[in-house]
């Protein structure tokens, strides 16, 4: 298997691509001769690693959006190109993006199919759900018939098909699919973008607001981020204090990313604002 992202709980910088890192205790040694990690956004690295290795490889797996550093116009693109050469699956992780960035989620959005993803999160409605979606040919293992002919692939679960999450998501999509809700999705979360980058800037403080409208944070740093590398050198006291005073606020955020709701308010985005500016003074 390979790996566009080079992200991990706390990878070794210093090894050189693709040789991998167990991200946490527990990760075998011997999985690392399975892996081979790649950079996100290094079209001539990335492409490099498959073809001296497309023989090995079983699949590509790979965010679209990688957390939250968005995909350099045709990187998306040369990976689907050259995996579909060497017919090596492309499995695009939609976990966050799937229905979030649109209907067809990120693979839509940038215009760029994999052969399978997984889904989750907003699939759901707020109750535990997941989803595996991707072309005929493979999803076709999971069914039983291939039991008798030894190829069968089980997809199996406690909460497979759960009642009250499988309608939770219904509703929720079709909240989604009604005409210009992800216009306002992504009119309320690019209002709160730019006036926060409007704050940051106007105070004069090293900082980038990264990601898509509908799901961003700041990093405080004056380098382009590029890759999870590229993340190393920000400013984590900052950002820490920029979270904590916006709690303060009711601010409630990941510590790395606002996720934006169709059920904001006027009121809501207005205290949102209030709070960048409080954070960003003290910041100052």
């Amino acid at each position: 298997v390979m790996s566009i992202s080079g992200y991990g709980m706390s990878p070794d910088l210093s090894r050189e691509f693709p040789n991998p890192t167990p991200g946490s205790a527990g990760i075998p040694k011997s999985l690392e001769a399975e892996v081979l990690v790649a950079p996100f956004n290094d079209i001539e690295t990335s492409t490099a690693i498959i073809e001296q290795h497309h023989n090995e490889i079983g699949a590509v797996i790979m965010e679209a959006m990688q957390r939250l550093i968005t995909p350099r116009p045709g990187f998306l693109k040369a990976i689907r190109d050259i995996t579909k050469h060497y017919d090596i699956p492309l499995i695009f992780d939609e976990v966050v993006t799937g229905f979030r960035f649109s209907y067809g989620g990120a693979q839509k959005f940038y215009g760029v199919t994999p052969d399978l993803c997984a889904m989750g999160k907003i699939v759901g409605g707020g109750y535990p759900l997941s989803v595996i979606g991707g072309r005929t040919d493979i999803m076709d293992y999971f069914d039983d018939k291939h039991l008798e002919q030894g190829d069968w692939v089980p997809q199996l679960g406690t909460l497979n098909g759960n009642p009250i999450a499988a309608t939770a998501g219904l509703a929720t999509l079709k909240v989604l699919k009604e005409k210009g809700s992800y216009e306002k999705l992504f009119a309320n979360g690019r209002r709160l973008r730019k006036s926060l980058e409007g704050l940051l800037n106007d105070a004069n403080i090293p900082a980038k607001v990264i990601g898509e409208d509908c799901v961003f944070d700041v990093v405080f740093t004056n380098d382009e981020i590029v890759d999870y590398r590229s993340l190393q050198n920000t400013d984590t006291v900052k950002s820490k204090l920029f979270n904590k005073i916006l709690f303060d606020h009711g601010i409630f955020k990941s510590a790395t990313k606002h996720y934006i709701s169709l059920t904001l308010t006027e009121e809501d985005i207005q205290t949102t604002i209030n709070a960048y500016e409080d954070a960003v003074s003290q910041i100052s």
